[in-house]
């Protein structure tokens, strides 16, 4: 089939329009994919300037934020912490004893037995009544079998009262913070040596010093949070009363010797009181030689009047 030689052209110019089309469009795909692929590559330089621009915002507030749980922190630390139970004791006992020194003798081999010690000590002495308030601290291992010997022995226990208190929570929690700032503190102390000026050094010496300071106060709490866990404190009160004495003679030469002790304080108190009127009797004596004055004028005058 021929076709005219008028539409020759016309066919000549829609086959090159769709050549050109064909050409066009592999072209503008490729370009497409490569602004696609442009874009991609800016909003992950973005990313990486905003995660950059965050990380540094992070060190600048590390000393503020320590404590603060989107802070950045060491994993490694909390899983090197150990998973016990910490626990305080305490105890409140009362003894009454028949022979309190002896009692007290015992006390003192038990504390020595259980590798225990007396923190506070204190003596209450009177005519009918002896009693020692004692604060004794035990390691927690013997704290029970100290309180079986103390119950067992030849006192009578009056008055127990034992409480424990859990702080594992409050201990596990101080020591992941302070483990924390220690590694904050080294990061700021590795970064004094790339102060590029000297506000940054300021800067980064006062957050070093910040976090000195909280490290010595929870490093204080903590210490003292193992002494009261590692070491048990129980309060004993031993005494005695005057009617725990036996009946008999030694009653009665206790009865004399309170008598003697009563009659003496009572001797005293009178020659206390008489010493105390000393300007009652300077007044007396001075009447006294002025009475006997005039009585011998008087004397002296009637015997001359005799005379006369």
């Amino acid at each position: 089939m021929e076709f005219p030689q008028k539409l020759h052209p016309l066919l000549n110019n829609k086959m090159k329009r769709r050549y050109l089309w064909i050409l066009i469009l592999p072209l503008a795909m490729g370009s497409c994919g490569n602004k696609s692929s442009e874009m991609k590559a800016e909003s992950a330089s973005v990313q990486e300037l905003a995660l950059e621009d965050a990380s540094v915002d992070n060190m600048q507030k590390l000393g503020s934020n320590a404590d603060r749980s989107n802070a950045p922190v060491n994993n490694n630390l909390e899983t090197s912490i150990p998973n016990t139970v910490k626990i305080i004791k305490r105890g409140n006992i009362s003894l009454e004893s028949k022979k309190i020194t002896e009692s007290k003798k015992n006390l003192d081999a038990l504390l020595k037995n259980f590798n225990a010690y007396y923190e506070q000590e204190t003596t209450n002495n009177s005519n009918d009544f002896t009693s020692y308030n004692l604060t004794i601290r035990v390691p927690v291992n013997s704290f029970d079998n100290l309180l079986t010997a103390l119950e067992s022995g030849q006192d009578k226990l009056t008055e127990k009262n034992i409480s424990a208190e859990d702080v594992s929570i409050q201990y596990y929690d101080i020591s992941s913070r302070l483990k924390s700032k220690r590694a904050y503190l080294e990061r700021y102390q590795a970064m004094v040596s790339s102060a590029k000026n000297v506000k940054d050094l300021l800067e980064i010496q006062e957050q070093i010093r910040q976090l000195q300071e909280e490290i010595d106060s929870n490093e204080g709490i903590l210490r003292n949070l193992s002494n009261q866990v590692n070491y048990s404190t129980l309060t004993v009160n031993l005494f005695e009363y005057q009617a725990n004495l036996p009946m008999g003679s030694n009653s009665f030469w206790v009865k004399i010797k309170d008598s003697l002790i009563f009659g003496w304080n009572m001797i005293q108190t009178i020659v206390l009181g008489i010493i105390g009127l000393w300007p009652i009797w300077i007044v007396a004596i001075v009447a006294i030689a002025i009475i006997r004055k005039l009585r011998r004028k008087r004397k002296a005058s009637l015997q001359q009047r005799q005379n006369d």
